[in-house]
């Protein structure tokens, strides 16, 4: 049964349609498409299913009409979207936020206004966030989706959407991978795939190293992974189960089979939904896996049609377009090293010399790999030296700045009692003297020059018919002199 309202409010049950498929899935698309006949008996609904109008399910969920392909005058076909997506898709949060957040400020953001509730029923550490907003709230959403790893469920009639680490449930029900698991469509990814991991610890101020190999190297080999660094584990046991916990050593499968295949290997048909997990046994390395149910597409007009259900071993879900490009990368990925927008996360990744190098929401990270505390930032909100990690050199080659400290020092001293020939005297604030032959000294002054300019000012006098002179002179001492500037007056 589906039911349009349209523009004006008007509701009127339709009839005549065919091609009904309703697609949910984990994290991502829920839609409904369908073909619509104009015919006799729907003709006061046929103009209600339009551009925007609303269609309902018998579930009660409501979809928002987003296109619609007419053929002719003979019928059209109708693509909707939840009215979950399209509520937060069409609004915008036009502030920002800035600094660490828990998962219910972040919540409480996004969804501030919407007329949507929620309820968490999961545990997400918090997170830094920077800049965080001026955009619609679906795509606030999905970028927190992804940085706490969240998932979620939705329930129209409540107006309600629940949040949990991972939603769906356990079912003790196994499949024979190539044998009684039919499968018309199947990709496969062992850009990530791994059999041994290292895990190195710390007890009693001396490093630990556990090494965990997975079955499956029987099959393929000793293939090495990213291996654990962390220091709170002090405990063989407990690093070697993280590092159980850690290793993917499943090749990444998805594909699609027919409910129908399911019910032949002993599963019934309505008791499944995405987001739960089935069994799936690999026999030539006598492992059992889990499997999840990641989307559905099914008829809700007509429970006797087959659905069609897309089954995957992947850790981390991932949309298909980012799926699609990960296969065709040639160099093997560091597991969990991207995010579905393709940037860079905050597990630690060796790029180039001694510097590790990250790239998050905040921006870039430059840190050096002996002391966490000197780094380099560079974000939204400029660029951020820590313990002297700086250095600016002017157009000539001159460093200005070395390690946080600035080279434009001045220091001038003079020499004390004042530095002056036996012809001259002092009269006053002025040195003067009558002699006739050049360099009588009057001062002797250093100081230890790094600007690109330096400005002398000074005062002179002669009286009628004399003339004085006056020198910048570098070198002395051990090194021989060199006037670097003359003035003479007379």
């Amino acid at each position: 049964m589906l039911v349009v309202q349209g523009l004006n409010g008007q509701s009127e049950r339709l009839t005549d349609y065919k091609g009904v498929r309703r697609k949910r899935r984990v994290n991502g698309d829920h839609s409904l498409s369908f073909y619509l006949l104009n015919t006799e008996t729907l003709k006061h609904a046929y103009s209600l299913v339009d551009k925007r109008a609303k269609i309902t399910d018998k579930y009660g969920d409501e979809y928002v009409i987003i296109s619609l392909n007419k053929q002719g005058h003979y019928g059209k076909t109708v693509t909707a979207i939840h009215v979950f997506f399209d509520d937060l898709i069409n609004d915008w949060q036009y502030d920002l936020r800035n600094g660490y957040t828990n998962f219910t400020q972040c919540l409480d953001f996004i969804f501030a206004g919407t007329g949507w509730k929620w309820v968490n029923q999961g545990a997400f550490a918090a997170t830094r966030f920077e800049n965080f907003g001026d955009d619609t709230r679906l795509a606030l959403l999905q970028k927190a989706l992804n940085w706490y790893g969240a998932e979620f469920s939705i329930d129209n009639k409540n107006k309600t959407v629940t949040f949990k680490n991972e939603i769906g449930r356990d079912v003790d029900v196994q499949f024979r991978y190539g044998h009684n698991l039919k499968t018309f469509e199947e990709e496969n990814d062992m850009s990530n795939f791994a059999t041994v991991i290292r895990g190195y610890g710390k007890k009693d101020e001396q490093e630990i190293t556990v090494e965990y190999v997975s079955p499956m190297a029987k099959v393929y080999g000793r293939i090495h992974q990213k291996p654990v660094r962390d220091e709170r584990y002090n405990s063989e046991a407990t690093l070697l189960d993280r590092c159980k916990e850690d290793i993917n050593d499943v090749p990444e499968t998805r594909f699609k089979v027919s409910v129908t295949n399911l019910i032949e290997n002993g599963l019934p048909m309505h008791q499944y939904e995405y987001g739960d997990y089935v069994y799936m046994l690999y026999e030539e390395a006598d492992v059992k896996v889990k499997i999840r149910i990641i989307e559905i597409e099914d008829d809700p007009t007509d429970d006797t049609k087959s659905p069609t259900v897309e089954l995957s071993t992947f850790k981390y879900l991932k949309s298909p377009e980012a799926i699609e490009a990960q296969f065709k990368q040639t160099q093997k990925q560091v597991q969990k090293l991207l995010d579905d927008g393709g940037n860079l996360n905050l597990s630690l990744k060796n790029l180039y010399m001694n510097t590790q190098t990250f790239a998050d929401s905040t921006g870039m990270w430059y840190i050096d790999p002996n002391d966490p505390n000197r780094y380099v930032h560079i974000g939204a909100g400029g660029v951020d030296c820590h313990r002297g990690l700086f250095r600016a050199e002017r157009e000539d080659g001159y460093a200005t700045i070395i390690g946080g400290v600035l080279q434009h020092s001045f220091d001038i001293q003079g020499a004390w009692p004042p530095f002056t020939d036996v012809n001259v005297t002092v009269e006053g604030y002025w040195g003067a003297t009558s002699a006739s032959e050049y360099a009588v000294d009057c001062q002797f002054f250093t100081f230890d020059h790094k600007s690109r300019y330096l400005k002398v000012e000074i005062a002179q006098y002669a009286s009628e018919g004399a003339t004085s002179y006056m020198s910048v002179e570098t070198g002395g001492g051990r090194f021989p002199i060199t006037v670097l500037a003359l003035s003479a007056s007379t």
